[in-house]
């Protein structure tokens, strides 16, 4: 890919990927999914970056001073958001014991190193690594199974696309976290907002194909 071409492709899939960040919350709302905890948090997780993204994408004078409080602030959220997802979706204590013990562990290492980025790489690699082994037991649970609910395509449309996300996000944390380096970063960018499009796509279909209210079908989880 010629790096004279990528700085628009940058900015086309990036104004893409932000708008599709927004939704799962405006289907969560015109479905009247809210009673739904597990499909509120969905939404809500892309919101998020929505919101975080946008002045990043058209450079908002404003946001230069405070990005990276910002990210700081989304990476601590991160993984959270996703045991918290499982937690409503699945109804397994466990979900929110490994939630309390990565609150904890956040809490461990900005003691330790302080709230900087020296902490926050620790704590979003292991929270995305264990993001992505909880959306592939998702997904490998939905395909046990011969006959599904609604509820349960609509979490293997979730899992798929947390699946791709957190799976590329691994070259992101390898050349953003790790190995920085200003050559390398208009082809992370790229990744990203292709993993955030891609994930979105996924998930928004399901959403819009099969979620349906809390009153209309029984949760068999």
């Amino acid at each position: 890919m010629k790096t004279g071409l990528l700085p628009v492709l940058n900015l086309l899939i990036s104004i893409v990927a932000i708008v599709l960040c927004f939704i799962p919350m405006v289907l969560f709302w015109l479905k009247r999914l809210a009673p739904d905890k597990s499909y509120f948090f969905v939404a809500f997780f892309w919101l998020v970056n929505g919101v975080t993204y946008t002045p990043e994408i058209f450079r908002w004078k404003w946001y230069r001073s405070v990005s990276n409080d910002i990210t700081l602030m989304y990476n601590l959220v991160d993984t959270p958001l996703i045991l918290l997802i499982f937690y409503f979706a699945y109804k397994k204590k466990i979900f929110r014991h490994l939630l309390i013990g990565f609150l904890l562990f956040e809490i461990g290492m900005i003691a330790w190193k302080g709230y900087n980025f020296d902490s926050n790489t620790p704590i979003i690699g292991l929270g995305s690594l264990i993001s992505l082994i909880l959306n592939i037991w998702g997904i490998s649970v939905f395909f046990q199974k011969m006959k599904h609910t609604s509820f349960e395509n609509v979490m293997a449309f979730v899992n798929a696309g947390f699946i791709f996300y957190y799976g590329l996000f691994t070259v992101i944390y390898i050349f953003n976290y790790i190995n920085f380096s200003m050559v390398t970063l208009p082809y992370v960018t790229f990744i990203n907002y292709l993993s955030i499009t891609m994930a979105n796509s996924l998930i928004s279909y399901g959403f819009w194909r099969y979620a349906s209210p809390p009153w209309k079908e029984v949760n068999l989880y």
